[in-house]
């Protein structure tokens, strides 16, 4: 009796070092390995000689359904060197599913698929992406229960694994045979089939359901992308792919298909970053920062902030490259490059622009100086040497710097000026920066001379206080003792407090300074006492770095304790700005030093943001009422207003209220209608210096100096 035809074809699909190709299964006996004599010869020279055993297994008794087992070794129980692995499994004997994939060591595996009789061989052949749109063409309306081909592999765990004609249909269309991975949901988010690709690629997909990357989020866009192609970038593990979406609602199905993108995202990232970065240095090229540079612009316009460009080269390259060869001169423009880098903040921009020329965008500063202390940062690197090929020598270099909105207002010409400004500062000797504005030069190199000078005050001694003393308006009475900074220099001579400080602050000398202010003040305090002069308070200023530190409570401890002055006659003075840099760590430390016995002086008070608030929040002892007010009592009956309400205010809290910058009868006499019952200023007494207020103190507890006595 004659059987049918089976309508079915079992394919093995070899893969070595030899070729790709196709052996349609039909005995009962296949041999595998190395050797020729067998029936299946795999060209790898790691596979064994009789590497594995075909076993023909019938489903039934007509012998039309039937699959293959696959067995380690020859019939005679030899087992292999390498063994089998399937589907990433060891294994001795394995009955193969479709899709199952066979490694037999080296570059040599298989593929076993089960596939309709009538179909086209060709469609073994790998799938591009760029074919996908004719393939979906051919897939796109084959959904479950329609045609011949289903679109369903998930098998129910308890079901018998015995291939019926429909299941066999099922698993013999396009997607059981494409290398890239397709997958199918429904719209209740239960997958209904997985091709053996993605199986193979994305083991854990059963296990995660909906969580596994390749399926979050595809429900939620299922409203509205129906009927439409969706398509996105995901990410599992190291692998980038493509993912493309149909949504069917006809069929409640969500199907996507899959191309591992990886390389090409690589390349991609490549390129890009070829295409914005210099090749020799690593630094970001000219096309980079015009784009850092506008997006800048733009920020400063809208914040009505100023910005600043550096351009640089170094000075004498071309000699470089003349005498020690251009492989020597690129190591030295990658060095140098490296420091130029290390040199700048944060948020700065390095680039290079050319050849030897480098460009610096610092899109936030405050004011000019900040590009000053960047340019002598970068001055100050060069000086040590740089070691290439075994050799020592210095690199030195010339800057011009251009400020946003007076040197410019759009990239091309700031830039032009930066470079004019190059030019200039090699003009005049090289090795220093130059600003385009000859004025802002002058300016700049004064403040590097004071900076520099200001470091060697501390251990010159050039630095001393002045004393002012504040005064009860209607007795006289010295009732305390304000603190001032001076300095001193052999040549400048007096400093004026309106530079010294803002300079002071710009530097790391403020935080040793302020504590040798302290401590000395302190130390004053005392020897007053000494000679039998009373008590009295004295106000120390301490400007915002001073004030964060961290341990600041825990410093000002240490010198009441060395000097021995009491804490109630100590007293800070600081501004609101002070306090708004970290409102917290004010109120801790200011509750801290209260509860010490320090007084704590706001002041300024008037000027900045007068928040009620802040007399609310924080421990204060005594308000000072800014001078600018006291100077225009009589002109400004605006100001006397909020004089007025600042002595109500402070009188009400129980707060001392002390008027700065009184320095005619008239002011007085003002204040005193105004209830305000201490002042300091010119009309009392000009700030003096230790030897002067030590007179003066003496004078009037010592030898009972009148009121009128002290005014004058």
């Amino acid at each position: 009796m004659n059987h049918p035809k089976p309508p079915f074809r079992h394919i093995f699909l070899i893969e070595d070092q030899k070729a790709r190709r196709l052996i349609t299964l039909e005995k009962q006996t296949y041999t595998i390995g190395r050797e020729s004599s067998n029936d299946i010869v795999i060209y790898e020279r790691v596979v064994s000689r009789h590497h594995a055993t075909l076993l023909k297994v019938n489903k039934n008794s007509t012998g039309q359904k039937y699959s293959y087992r696959i067995v380690d070794g020859d019939l005679q129980g030899n087992p292999s060197t390498n063994g089998l692995i399937v589907n990433g499994r060891n294994c001795e004997t394995h009955d193969l599913k479709h899709g199952d994939v066979i490694l037999f060591g080296g570059q040599a595996k298989a593929s076993y698929f089960i596939v309709s009789s009538a179909i086209d061989i060709a469609l073994f052949n790998e799938v591009e992406s760029d074919q996908l749109a004719e393939l979906l063409d051919n897939y796109e309306n084959k959904v479950p229960g329609e045609e011949e081909n289903k679109s369903t592999a998930i098998w129910p765990a308890n079901e018998e694994n015995i291939y019926q004609e429909e299941d066999l249909n099922r698993l013999a269309s396009f997607p059981e045979l494409s290398p890239n991975p397709i997958i199918e949901i429904s719209f209740q988010g239960e997958i209904t089939y997985i091709n053996p690709a993605a199986n193979l690629q994305f083991n854990n997909l059963q296990q995660l359901q909906l969580d596994h990357p390749i399926l979050m989020g595809l429900l939620d866009q299922s409203k509205n992308t129906q009927g439409n192609l969706l398509l996105r970038e995901v990410q599992v593990e190291e692998s980038i792919y493509e993912q493309y979406v149909h949504y069917l609602p006809n069929h409640q199905l969500i199907r996507s298909y899959l191309f591992d993108i990886t390389e090409r995202k690589r390349t991609e990232q490549k390129l890009k970053y070829q295409a914005f970065h210099d090749v020799l240095t690593g630094l970001p090229n000219r096309i980079w920062f015009n784009q850092q540079l506008i997006a800048a612009l733009n920020n400063a316009k809208r914040q009505e902030t100023p910005l600043a460009i550096l351009f640089l080269d170094l000075d004498g390259f071309k000699n470089i490259n003349d005498t020690l060869g251009h492989t020597f001169g690129d190591q030295v423009l990658q060095k140098f490059g490296k420091r130029l880098l290390g040199s700048v903040r944060a948020g700065d921009t390095v680039c290079r622009w050319g050849g030897d020329e480098f460009v610096v965008l610092l899109p936030y500063i405050s004011h000019t100086e900040d590009s000053i202390k960047l340019a002598q940062r970068i001055l100050d690197v060069l000086k040590h040497p740089f070691e290439i090929q075994k050799q020592q020598f210095y690199i030195k270099t010339s800057m011009g710097i251009s400020i946003y909105p007076q040197d410019g207002e759009d990239g091309e010409t700031l830039l032009k000026n930066a470079d004019a400004a190059l030019y200039r500062a090699k003009e005049r000797g090289r090795n220093h920066f130059q600003f385009y504005s000859t004025t802002m030069t002058t300016k700049a190199s004064l403040v590097l001379r004071l900076e520099n000078l200001l470091h060697r005050a501390l251990e010159n001694q050039e630095l001393s206080l002045y004393y002012q003393p504040q005064v009860k308006i209607k007795t006289g009475e010295i009732t305390g003792i304000e603190a001032l900074l001076r300095w001193t220099h052999p040549e400048l001579g007096q400093v004026s407090p309106h530079k010294l400080i803002p300079l002071a602050e710009q530097t790391d000398l403020i935080i040793p300074i302020g504590q040798w202010a302290l401590k000395t003040a302190c130390q004053q305090s005392l020897d007053w006492q000494k000679l039998g002069i009373k008590p009295l308070p004295i106000a120390v200023n301490f400007s915002a770095r001073q004030f964060q530190q961290p341990n600041l409570v825990t410093l000002i401890n240490q010198v009441l304790e060395e000097t021995g002055l009491a804490p109630n006659l100590l007293e800070l003075e600081i501004t609101e700005t002070t306090i708004m840099q970290n409102e917290d760590f004010a109120r801790q430390a200011l509750e801290e030093l209260r509860q010490m016995g320090v007084h704590i002086s706001l002041d300024d008070f008037g000027t900045g943001y007068s928040s009620l608030s802040y007399l609310q929040k924080f421990p204060l002892t005594t308000l000072k009422i800014d001078q600018c007010f006291t100077h225009s009592l009589k002109d400004n009956p605006q100001d006397l207003a909020i004089i007025s309400a600042i002595i109500t205010l402070g009188n009400h809290l129980q707060l001392r209220v002390i008027a700065e910058g009184v320095e005619t009868l008239q002011q007085l006499e003002i204040l005193q209608r105004l209830h305000c019952q201490e002042a300091q200023g010119f009309w009392f007494s000009r700030p003096l210096n230790s030897e002067d207020i030590t007179q003066l103190l003496k004078q009037y507890f010592l030898s009972g100096l009148e009121e009128d006595d002290l005014k004058n």
